[in-house]
């Protein structure tokens, strides 16, 4: 009898000790507490596997090899042998990553530490493309098609089935050209957007720019303006009347744009140029093994069947079979990889028969109407979907309602039976998931590690997953879990970042990958109003500011609620909230939610003695009379938190109360204060976002205090970064400040240039009365003093349009050009002057201001 082959896997010799285990490996005797247990051989030399690189994850095709060396068997006997060990050992010994493999959680004494990782280098912009790309098969034509269609046209539109590879193609063209364009390339998912009007935010959020107040199509128009890049939109056939008005609006706003959408149909607006992307070059009859392989279905087949089983290879004796499949799938890209996934479970030679069978039957008394590869793309899912046992069955249509991609901690929460109410628990959801990536249904994207996956289906498994979960009666039930999960996960994010001293920019990347999940929950129309004021308030808190129009719509969602939530606890961190998203663009609204939240807060306090939170509405209350010049009262705001700060401890006090502190030295007239406490607050800061706002703030600190020299260094230097970015906003906050250090140093040259490049973008972004102090001097210092004149009265209207004092920079400035102004006309010419520039129009600005002439 022929003798099975011994792992080859076992390096050690000495034994193997994680807490009451030991392993005698050569003695090949498993101990627990000493005691010898039962256990066999296959599932013993597993263990030494997984003991030897404990903490690892070790895949599953390594597995085999490893512990089946020389054998045929299937990949199922791994799960056997890791339940057997499970028995044996306990459930949390051995750790499973669905798709991945598995790993021993506990640490072995022999192990040898790992080399500490090298820290990876951040992009300068961010693409969104997926970390690895799977390889590019049987598109590189199609590729070089549509690369000359997009240096010809600006809005290309890839359109084609579901499921035909749109979406891989573009993302190759975009990795292929990241550094041809002046802002490089970016990537914007599209199927978590469910409503046109998130639109705007979806995509700025991608671009990492900010949006300005107003209608949002607009913002997000005039923030891409400036920019020179390629901008992809993925999966729009859902919102295609939307994206075809924001493609107009974005093309003919800049010039430097180019923009390729795919979706399964096209725009249908006038500069569209459509591609439609045709299925995978099939072989001809009778293909030997070299021809086969020229062709793009084949190649394809060949590829993600290796992937499932490293022992697959094309030879003459399966040739034929293979290209049956593919002929049968009219070489559409998913439907052979869902084929390729089952050469491991049937043989290609059953997989051959059993599929054209089976699409024969499902295709039979179908809409004969319907185009052939859709047909084949149902019949190709229904039949996946028929392999799968109840509970495998169950767990992949219960994921229909996770939007983008869920942990497979959220996964478990979303498809696991509740306590007492089924048989799905959560090893049964891991099992099954793993069952679902290994048969293509679910797809496996990097998480924040490599062990720690995330989860997705695709949109065509998604929509197929929708049908059943509906046929199943579960939509409701299904719906709530994702709701309660996501309030959970959120609300669990936020008292650890709240709690600790852990950083904003961590909690915003802790929670990103679960925002669409957040925003799905929200948009079920029967979630429940708490768990409705539960999400979108902590949603609401962790969105950067550059998504203003969405951050606005979840402050008026959360004003609607707060009134009727009987939590106290929920009614504070609403209106907590809700304050911090309208101060500085709805000053009423946010201060009267500033003043609720003081209000409810003090009665939290007293109920459990835990006034962090009256200290937060207290810092955000004093901060709201700042902005209306009521120093006093909000010095006496501050006095209330710090006292409550000494007696209770709360250590991240200091933080809250700073911007309220920085206002009021700046209001007092103390400079060389506010310049020390912007130092402080910005060498604080971790959240890039509020970094470069410190930046700014920065330049008018050290110009306040009379260091123009400082100021402008600093200004140069943070242009300069800015320049190279997407972020126009704080670009052009940046140029304001530098613009007026300049002038104080009596740069005039400089200063024009820097005026006339920000001025460009003023009225995008509502600057028009910032700007206009700084246009006066510049044209004073210039010897127009007539230009000067009208300028100054322009200023003082913008001023009063949008209800603003003048900060002391802009005071100083606008001071200093009425001075030189009035001794060169003198008063009543200076003053007849100003009364004209009062009723300018924001258009006939640049004129007077860069003129050479003093008009």
């Amino acid at each position: 009898m022929k003798s099975i082959p011994q792992a080859t896997a076992i390096r050690s010799r000495a034994p193997l000790r994680f807490g009451r285990i030991e392993l005698e490996v050569v003695e090949r005797r498993l101990l627990i507490d000493g005691r010898p247990a039962r256990l066999g051989a296959r599932a013993f030399d597993l263990l030494v596997v997984l003991a030897e690189r404990s903490g690892e994850l070790v895949g599953k095709n390594e597995l085999l090899e490893l512990v089946w060396p020389g054998l045929v068997v299937e990949v199922g006997n791994i799960a056997v042998q890791v339940n057997a060990l499970r028995k044996v050992l306990g459930g949390d010994l051995i750790g499973t990553v669905p798709g991945r493999g598995y790993r021993l959680t506990a640490r072995v004494e022999s192990k040898t530490p790992a080399d500490p990782a090298t820290p990876a280098h951040a992009p300068d912009l961010q693409t969104r493309l997926p970390r690895v790309l799977p390889i590019l098969l049987g598109r590189m034509h199609d590729l070089a098609a549509l690369g000359a269609l997009v240096d010809g046209r600006a809005l290309v539109s890839v359109v084609g089935a579901g499921g035909i590879g749109k979406t891989l193609l573009v993302q190759h063209l975009l990795d292929a050209r990241r550094r041809a364009h002046p802002h490089g390339v970016c990537w914007v998912e599209l199927a978590g957007v469910t409503e046109a009007a998130a639109l705007p935010a979806t995509i700025a959020a991608a671009l990492g720019v900010r949006l300005g107040g107003g209608d949002a199509f607009d913002a997000l128009a005039l923030a891409v303006g400036p920019l020179g890049l390629l901008l992809a939109l993925d999966n729009a056939e859902h919102l295609s009347d939307a994206v075809g008005r924001l493609a107009v609006r974005l093309i003919d706003a800049a010039p430097g744009l180019k923009l390729v959408v795919t979706s399964q149909a096209r725009l249908g607006v006038p500069t569209e140029r459509v591609m439609r992307l045709p299925t995978l070059d099939l072989p001809p009859p009778d293909a030997d093994v070299e021809q086969a392989l020229a062709t793009g279905a084949v190649a394809l087949f060949v590829d993600r069947a290796q992937a499932a089983d490293t022992r697959f290879a094309l030879t003459e004796g399966n040739v034929a079979a293979v290209a049956a499949v593919c002929r049968s799938l009219d070489g559409l890209p998913l439907a052979i990889e869902l084929a390729a996934a089952r050469v491991t479970m049937l043989g290609i030679h059953s997989l051959a028969n059993s599929m054209r069978d089976r699409l024969h039957l499902l295709t039979r008394n179908r809409n004969r109407s319907a185009p052939a590869r859709q047909r084949t793309l149902r019949a190709t899912l229904e039949w996946s979907h028929s392999f799968l046992d109840a509970t495998e069955q169950a767990v992949f249509r219960r994921l229909a309602v996770v939007v983008g991609s869920c942990s497979l901690k959220l996964a478990q929460q979303i498809a696991a039976d509740a306590a007492g109410d089924g048989p799905i628990d959560d090893w049964a959801v891991l099992d099954a998931l793993d069952v679902l990536v290994d048969r293509s249904l679910v797809a496996v994207l990097p998480g924040n590690d490599d062990a720690s996956p995330r989860y997705r289906l695709l949109e065509s498994m998604r929509a197929f997953a929708w049908e059943q979960l509906a046929g199943a009666g579960e939509v409701e039930a299904t719906q709530l879990r994702l709701a309660q999960s996501v309030s959970r996960l959120f609300a669990e994010a936020w008292e650890g970042y709240f709690c600790s001293a852990a950083r904003i920019d961590d909690l915003r990347r802790s929670v990103a990958p679960d925002c669409d999940n957040a925003r799905a929950a929200l948009a079920w129309a029967d979630c429940p109003p708490s768990l409705r004021l539960c999400i979108a308030a902590h949603l609401l808190r962790v969105l950067p500011y550059s998504l203003f129009a969405e951050r606005l719509a979840l402050a008026e969602a959360c004003e609607a609620l707060l009134d009727a939530e009987p939590s106290l606890h929920l009614r504070v961190f609403g209106w907590l909230t809700v304050a911090i998203a309208l101060l500085n663009w709805h000053r009423q609204r946010g201060r009267v939610a500033a003043e609720w939240a003081v209000e409810l807060a003090r009665e939290q306090g007293r109920l459990t003695s835990d006034r962090r939170y009256l200290c937060h509405a207290l810092s955000l209350l004093a901060h709201a009379m700042t902005l209306g010049h009521e120093v006093e009262p909000a010095s006496r705001v501050l006095a209330e938190m710090q006292a409550i700060e000494d007696t209770d401890g709360i250590i991240p006090g200091r933080l809250w109360r700073a911007d309220a502190e920085m206002r009021i030295a700046l209001l007092r007239g103390d400079t060389a204060e506010y310049l020390r406490m912007t130092r402080e607050k910005l060498a604080r800061t971790t959240d890039p976002e509020g970094a470069l706002i410190g930046m700014a703030n920065l330049i008018g600190a050290e110009l306040a205090v009379g260091d123009a020299h400082a100021a402008a260094a600093t200004g140069r230097a943070l242009v300069t970064e800015l320049a190279s970015s997407r972020n126009e906003l704080q670009l052009s906050m940046a140029r304001i400040n530098l613009c007026a250090a300049l002038l104080a140093l009596g740069a005039d040259e400089e200063a024009r240039a820097v005026a006339q490049a920000g001025w460009s973008q003023a009225r995008r972004f509502g600057m028009q009365s910032s700007w206009a102090n700084s246009l006066a001097l510049l044209a004073a210092l210039e010897k127009r003093p007539a230009a000067a004149a009208r300028l100054c009265g322009y200023a003082t209207a913008a001023h009063a349009r949008v209800d603003e004092r003048r900060e002391i920079n802009e005071a100083t400035a606008f001071d200093r050009a009425s001075r030189l102004v009035a001794t060169a006309l003198g008063d009543a010419e200076f003053e007849r002057l100003q009364s004209e520039g009062r009723t300018l129009r924001d258009e006939e600005v640049a004129a007077i201001a860069f003129g050479t002439a003093d008009t």
